[in-house]
């Protein structure tokens, strides 16, 4: 994909998902998205992403059910997932690092936030594989 990092967006609200995509392209990033968790993980399977954003709250299967199969999955177990959540459920949010998450954002989106986060995790992505 034209040398451009590959993030997988999943999110149940359109306008979020489309808020995502327009704003990752304008990065330079390459995006792919996906409304619901049954999808995702099949995209994730075939694309291998360089990063997942995972909206929590979609309703076919769990956001920790999704992020249990990726982690369990070889070919995907190695991809960073930044976890959306509502903003309400931010003092919660230690417990999502025990799902296997590399971050987190609330909802609505900040993003700068979102970009600091693509910047670390991306980064650290291209600093393992020179190793």
């Amino acid at each position: 994909m034209n040398g451009q990092p590959l993030i997988l967006v999943v999110e149940e609200n359109i306008h979020n998902l489309e808020l995502l995509n327009f704003h990752l392209k304008t990065l330079h990033y390459s995006c792919i998205c996906a409304k619901q968790g049954i999808k995702a993980l099949i995209v994730a399977q075939t694309h291998q992403p360089d990063l997942i954003i995972l909206d929590m709250m979609i309703s076919d299967i769990s956001g920790g059910q999704v992020i249990d199969y990726l982690k369990r999955e070889k070919k995907t177990a190695k991809i960073p997932v930044i976890a959306a959540i509502p903003w309400y459920l931010e003092q919660n949010s230690e417990r999502l690092f025990l799902t296997g998450i590399n971050g987190y954002l609330t909802k609505p989106y900040n993003l700068k936030k979102l970009e600091l986060l693509l910047s670390c995790h991306l980064t650290q992505l291209n600093s393992s594989s020179l190793l």
